[in-house]
């Protein structure tokens, strides 16, 4: 089974973020009543703090917090109205939840099918069960991604567009707008960023270096300001 590392490193600390949020349903019952748009997240890091699950929409595994735990391609997560679910490294799941408009999340007790697989998949499914059923937050930015996380801990990350073949492959015009933000002020640069939909990281601020998560994404954009300007833009 051809399988790819997916490898978070965890943040030393997170920084504010603001969001737009989603109304609670009924306790128990898993999905918001309404769905505003994504949370607009731009920070250094991102925190719990809700936004739109996009119901029925199918979010594709693209980071984990296990550095030692190859996880299978494949894996997904769906919301639906009042459950949760997808194909794990070799069985498929599903549980209720809760979330709540303040980034909250709680996942009922997984119901997995009970098929057998190699010994390293069926380790790595152990594992990912294991981060999901102690998941407590989420996240959701408009470039179309999903953080789950863990007393606080960014712990799964997720993306509604499924993982490339070439993983560096970048358009021309991601690299046009990470060459347009070279020079503009923090704030000048956040809003070119967003405006193109895509998300804006600083990773690092007057000399100082932020830890950041290591998953690949194609529509980030982190940059290394200077004295309140941008002096350097990278993809991913």
């Amino acid at each position: 089974m051809k399988s790819t590392a997916l490898v978070l490193v965890l943040a030393a600390g997170m920084l504010a973020a603001c969001a737009q949020s989603t109304d609670p349903g009924a306790p128990g019952s898993g999905s918001p009543t309404a769905v505003p748009p994504d949370s607009a997240v731009s920070s250094d890091m991102v925190r719990p703090v809700g936004g739109d699950l996009r119901i029925g929409q199918t979010w594709y595994l693209v980071g984990t917090s296990l550095s030692s735990v190859q996880m299978p391609e494949g894996i997904t997560i769906t919301f639906e109205e009042d459950s949760v679910g997808g194909p794990g490294p070799v069985n498929g799941w599903s549980a209720g939840y809760t979330a709540t408009d303040d980034g909250g999340l709680e996942l009922g007790p997984i119901a997995a099918t009970l098929m057998a697989g190699p010994e390293d998949a069926m380790a790595a499914e152990a594992a990912y069960f294991a981060l999901l059923d102690e998941v407590d937050g989420y996240t959701t930015v408009e470039a179309g991604e999903l953080y789950l996380f863990q007393d606080q801990a960014n712990v799964l990350v997720y993306s509604v567009n499924p993982p490339v073949e070439d993983p560096m492959a970048i358009s021309d015009a991601t690299k046009a707008l990470a060459d347009a933000v070279l020079g503009l002020s923090e704030a000048e640069a956040q809003a070119r960023v967003e405006d193109a939909g895509h998300t804006f990281r600083v990773g690092a601020r007057d000399g100082e270096r932020f830890a950041l998560t290591e998953d690949y994404s194609t529509t980030r954009i982190t940059v290394t300001i200077e004295d309140g300007e941008v002096t350097e833009a990278v993809i991913g």
